[in-house]
């Protein structure tokens, strides 16, 4: 068995209300390449959630508990009770310690699910053009490749290039893309260290449907928890 060090409890970051011990840290994050640039982002925002969820005290239901549980097995590569149980072990953590980690997962599962519910309508209301439904087809090269072309088959002479069909929301599209009209080519336009060139299929206006307004909330989430970063007391605790 593996023991954790001493060094493994000493705090690593304060965020507000919330003094966060290495070990902690390492437990919210899953596994991922060295060197993510991303982690510490991810620790900070984990625990600004833990700022926003310390007061609360309502009861989890089981649905909430095994869709937490599964999240974090899901990502550190816990594929069953046996690998849980060792890593328990390596982490010298009790079950009763496991059991109130998965609370606080799925205490912040449940802000975030209702946060973003709060935030979705009246961010789709400002931003509809954003949640069209688009289908089209764009190309990426290192040379410009003409508009009209798109029609009919004429990219086989375009040279090295990537070439993309497909459905996204209109936020999710290469800029040019955002509030391109049907059937207009777009380009070629300089687009990082080449040239894009494409066109609208199809545009679908956005609506008030389930699935619009959970993209509508993850995205006004993103923005609420931006804000709520800049607001915050960060303070990291390097030895």
């Amino acid at each position: 068995m593996t023991t954790v060090p001493v060094t493994a409890f000493a705090a690593v970051l304060t965020v507000d209300r919330v003094r966060l011990r290495i070990a902690e840290a390492l437990m919210l994050l899953p596994r991922r390449p060295y060197g993510d640039r991303d982690v510490h982002d991810e620790i900070v925002e984990q625990c600004l959630l833990m700022n926003e969820t310390l007061e609360d005290g309502e009861p989890l239901g089981d649905a909430d508990i095994r869709a937490a549980t599964e999240e974090f097995r899901a990502g550190h590569g816990l594929c069953d009770r046996a690998s849980t149980l060792a890593w328990l072990a390596e982490m010298s953590l009790s079950g009763e310690q496991f059991e109130a980690f998965i609370a606080g997962i799925a205490r912040r599962r449940r802000f975030r699910r209702r946060k973003e519910a709060e935030l979705a309508p009246g961010h789709l209301a400002a931003h509809r053009g954003d949640f069209d439904r688009v289908r089209a087809l764009w190309v990426i090269g290192s040379q410009p490749v003409n508009g009209e072309s798109l029609r009919g088959g004429g990219l086989v002479a375009c040279g090295e290039a990537v070439v993309t069909v497909g459905e996204r929301w209109a936020r999710d599209l290469p800029a040019p893309l955002h509030r391109a009209a049907h059937d207009t080519p777009v380009g070629p336009v300089t687009y990082g260290d080449g040239y894009l060139t494409g066109i609208v299929l199809e545009r679908r206006a956005g609506r008030d449907d389930p699935e619009t307004l959970a993209a509508a909330g993850e995205a006004a989430f993103g923005e609420w928890l931006a804000d709520r970063r800049r607001r915050a007391s960060i303070e990291w605790h390097w030895p």
